[in-house]
């Protein structure tokens, strides 16, 4: 009877494996917008942002296609010289913190940490951006988020990043 037993118990665990791992994948658009940050620090792996890169940085990573379509130009030189002084904190944040640290997964899966997590549940006022959400942390503390990053859902390309204090 223990053997019969042992067997259930082992088919009911590889039964249920491949549903666990599934629950844990990436979707095809998280993979793209991985893929895009990935992209992005691989560019500036041994080099700085400066201006004379801006046009390459929208073309390929940063969405910045509505704020270019303003029609006030003054608006849109602000924005840039805006975009030109907070960008590069991206690239000194992930040095301080060390490239190697850091790891990037779906918001979703950090649904245990209610106080990080109650703005993408449903009640939540990001609920709607969730799927459009990865979320870094430091694999020293894997538990702990340290900030989220938006992508634009059709060009992947990311539009926003915040790090939380």
């Amino acid at each position: 009877m223990k053997s019969k037993t042992k067997i259930i118990i082992v088919f009911l665990i590889l039964s249920i494996l491949p549903f666990i791992s599934v629950a844990q994948n990436k979707t095809v658009d998280e993979e793209k917008n991985y893929k895009m940050i990935e992209s992005l620090l691989k560019y500036y792996e041994n080099k700085k942002y400066d201006t004379t890169q801006r046009d390459t940085v929208f073309k390929k990573f940063v969405y910045f296609d509505n704020i270019l379509a303003d029609t006030s130009k003054k608006k849109i030189t602000g924005r840039i010289k805006f975009f030109d002084m907070i960008f590069p904190n991206i690239f000194r944040y992930v040095d301080s913190v060390g490239i190697r640290n850091l790891d990037l997964v779906p918001t979703r899966f950090f649904k245990s940490d209610t106080s990080f997590y109650k703005h993408f549940d449903i009640d939540g006022e990001l609920n709607e951006l969730l799927p459009f959400t990865l979320t870094f942390y430091d694999k020293r503390n894997s538990k702990q988020p340290i900030g989220c990053l938006l992508f634009e859902p059709k060009t992947h390309k990311l539009m926003a990043w915040s790090i939380i204090n």
